[in-house]
């Protein structure tokens, strides 16, 4: 069973995208947490899913190993990003840092961060402000059985399979943008009708919730504001496991 914790991230203090861009020229991210860890307790590499609050998880980090923060890494361009060091230039008191993840990839995965299940049992009930220690979507507690490898394959290449078919989901739709940062979140896939409005196509692995309809509402209100003259709509798909 793969370790994994879930740790939460304002978009006001740190952007996820500066993080990925950085790991695209260099084999590690230093990502600093204010919070303890004991490192001890987990086996190497680990999951780390990202919260983004205000939201649900959006990211899935692969992290490497946990290291005491120190301000010396944001003085190694190899360890963090450009912005992130020209920040702490301008206010290297910004933050009481207590360790470092050390992450060696950073993917997009939308995922209800109330879905999660917690290791000691249960699912979790609140963005967490230190971290939780939580079992990877798919992969089975103790005392479960294995769900059947189908259900991974359909996640995997959900997104792959919706934008070879888009089509399937309404005739002339055509792909602009998969994955798209945005100020309201990250679209999954931002597409256009025959007719040029703006269509936002939202996938899930499971039944959609209240949660997920305030995140396509944000998503819809953000397209709205950047091309008032023109119309937004969504799709929301779901796979059942």
């Amino acid at each position: 069973m793969t370790d994994a914790i879930l740790f939460s991230a304002k978009p006001s203090m740190v952007d996820v995208d500066d993080a990925r861009r950085h790991l695209e020229d260099h084999k590690e991210l230093y990502w600093s947490v204010g919070f303890p860890i004991a490192k001890d307790q987990f086996l190497f590499p680990i999951f780390g899913f990202i919260h983004i609050s205000g939201g649900q998880v959006e990211y899935r980090a692969l992290v490497d190993d946990i290291v005491p923060f120190s301000a010396k890494h944001y003085e190694n361009p190899s360890l963090k990003p450009e912005p992130w060091r020209e920040r702490w230039k301008s206010d290297p008191n910004e933050r009481n840092w207590k360790n470092c993840l050390v992450m060696t990839e950073i993917v997009p995965f939308s995922f209800d961060t109330y879905q999660f299940e917690k290791s000691g049992g249960g699912l979790i009930a609140h963005p967490p402000q230190s971290y939780v220690r939580v079992i990877p979507p798919n992969q089975p507690s103790e005392s479960a059985p294995a769900q059947p490898s189908r259900i991974s394959i359909a996640e995997k290449n959900l997104e792959d399979l919706v934008v070879q078919q888009l089509d399937e989901i309404e005739p002339g739709l055509s792909l602009v943008s998969r994955q798209l940062s945005t100020p309201a979140g990250r679209l999954d896939l931002f597409c256009r009708d025959v007719h040029g409005n703006y269509v936002v196509v939202e996938l899930k692995k499971t039944q959609g919730t209240d949660q997920v309809v305030g995140q396509i509402l944000r998503y819809m209100g953000w397209v709205r504001e950047i091309s008032r003259k023109q119309r937004s709509r969504y799709h929301h798909r779901w796979e059942e496991g």
